[in-house]
């Protein structure tokens, strides 16, 4: 019986070491105690043989059932004792055996009632059928969707705690949504609404073939979502009933995405392929999983961005309030930072990391909190003990910054802004490719907008005698690739930043009280 029983589990591609332990006595001994009882287990109920090892039956209707079994495992079992115990009863290599078995391995405790959940709804569809061998393939056919269907649910769950832009989660969820369910179609969509994530406001994200135009569709999807408040509505669209459904001549079947008790998106899959048109409660079920998981990662996202824009809003004010000790130098550090993203956009940076180097234009110089004013604000030429004590300010700024984990990227910006590239900057004298691009890349907008702006001791200078300096010193104080690169920037932006800024240094000084 168990080399029957061994040949039915190799034929069916489990590889041979995986094999010999799931016919091993630690294994079989259990499964034959379970299928001998005098009160037949009750099928689609998870039994654990050890931990971490559960088997399911899937016939148990009475007492001469044939005693099958789904075999659920963890990468817990493969750590125990009965592991190691099955392995050198069938003597084989408990290496070889868990290497073969970790692929089959699910994630987390709760696998087996999933799965069992899962067996339980397909069982009851099939039991619809009309004759023994329908039922049989049906079930069969059922059983390896949902496997599909919990796989993708897993994979969902590792896209939701991965890197990654809310917008490419997305996009990567409605793919493998897509792919795994019998539609033609799949679409995560969402408001226009300030409870939306930013980057994810207005976004509508399909995947697959829509057998409309897309705008039309879309169109379409965007008018229905801004009617809904609450989730109380129909979830399977019908084209005698729905402008959509009809617009596509198929059912849609359209989940609710929420934040707060507030409808914020949905998720919708259309035009069903195979023999049945109609959607059926598993597919309904996998799609309301779905959304749930999508709202509970808007949710994250939403907390994400809300302390993302709470830390740049505090070094924004603290950077104003150092370029507020000097009015001429009001708004430097913005002005840098747009620029200094500028540049990195035009070295074809991703938009994350251009976005890394304009928080480190922003905070170039908060180390100038740690600069007397009296030197910050001097009308005239420094000593040499003045500059010596300005050009501490970078080392200062590094020195403040390095406890803050999330701008561990951005310190050498701060350090090395003015390093030159022939090796005469500070403050370590760093040359050429020793010094960090970030720094290059700040270490030019910053004298971009010295020389464009007004000092004390000296008018902006005109900005064709701004860029004629910068190519000048293109290979001795600045990068000739990031001269190349400022020279691609549309200075429009930075020139509203200018005036803007201009209007503070050109209000007259206020007596003190």
């Amino acid at each position: 019986m168990l080399g029957n029983a061994r040949h039915q589990v190799v034929s069916a591609g489990v590889p041979a070491p995986a094999a010999d332990w799931l016919l091993s006595p630690a294994v079989m001994h259990r499964l034959t105690w379970l299928h001998e009882r005098p009160v037949p287990p009750q099928r689609d109920v998870p039994h654990e043989l050890f931990k971490g090892c559960w088997a399911i039956p899937l016939h148990a209707e009475t007492s001469d059932w044939r005693g099958i079994f789904a075999i659920v495992l963890t990468e817990e079992a493969l750590q125990t004792n009965d592991f190691a115990c099955g392995c050198s009863e069938q003597d084989i290599n408990a290496g070889d055996a868990r290497t073969s078995l970790l692929k089959y391995c699910q994630a987390g405790s709760r696998v087996p009632d999933a799965i069992s959940l899962i067996l339980q709804f397909t069982r009851e569809d099939a039991e619809i059928g009309t004759s023994t061998d329908n039922v049989l393939r049906e079930f069969s056919d059922k059983l390896i969707q949902s496997y599909e269907e919990t796989h993708v649910l897993f994979r969902v769950m590792r896209y939701m705690a991965s890197s990654g832009t809310p917008s490419e989660q997305m996009t990567l969820v409605c793919n493998q949504v897509q792919q795994v369910l019998p539609f033609d179609w799949v679409a995560i969509t969402f408001k226009d609404s300030e409870n939306v994530e930013p980057s994810l406001r207005g976004q509508q994200i399909i995947a697959g073939t829509v057998p409309v135009h897309k705008n039309s569709c879309e169109k379409e999807i965007h008018s229905m979502l801004d009617l809904q408040q609450s989730d109380n509505w129909t979830r399977i669209l019908t084209p005698a009933a729905n402008t959509l459904a009809r617009l596509l001549g198929a059912e849609v079947v359209c989940d609710p995405i929420t934040y707060q008790g507030v409808v914020i998106g949905s998720l919708l899959a259309g035009n069903k392929s195979g023999s049945d048109p109609n959607i059926a409660s598993p597919e309904m079920q996998f799609i309301d999983a779905v959304a749930d998981f999508l709202g509970t990662f808007h949710e994250n996202a939403m907390r994400f961005a809300e302390q993302q824009a709470m830390f740049l809003g505090t070094l924004q004010a603290l950077t104003a309030a150092i370029d507020a000790k000097d009015r001429y130098t009001s708004g430097h550090s913005d002005r840098v930072a747009y620029l200094s993203w500028q540049m990195a956009l035009a070295l074809v940076y991703s938009a994350a990391d251009a976005e890394r180097v304009r928080i480190a234009g922003l905070v170039h110089d908060i180390g100038k909190i740690g600069v007397p004013e009296a030197i910050l604000c001097k009308n005239g030429k420094l000593t040499d003990e003045e500059f010596a004590a300005i050009k501490l300010h970078p080392e200062i700024g590094h020195g403040i910054l390095r406890g803050i984990r999330q701008l561990a990227d951005v310190l050498p910006g701060v350090l090395y802004h003015h390093e030159r590239y022939d090796g005469r900057g500070y403050p370590h004298r760093l040359q050429g490719e020793s010094i960090p691009m970030i720094a290059r890349i700040i270490g030019l907008a910053d004298t971009m907008d010295a020389m464009s702006s007004n000092r004390s001791y000296r008018p902006a200078i005109q900005r064709p005698d701004v860029l004629k300096e910068i190519l000048k010193n293109a290979g001795a104080q600045f990068d000739p690739m990031v001269v190349a690169a400022f020279q691609k920037v549309d200075l429009a932006g930075y020139d509203a930043q200018l005036t803007q800024h201009a209007a503070v240094y050109t209000q007259p000084l206020k007596a003190a009280a």
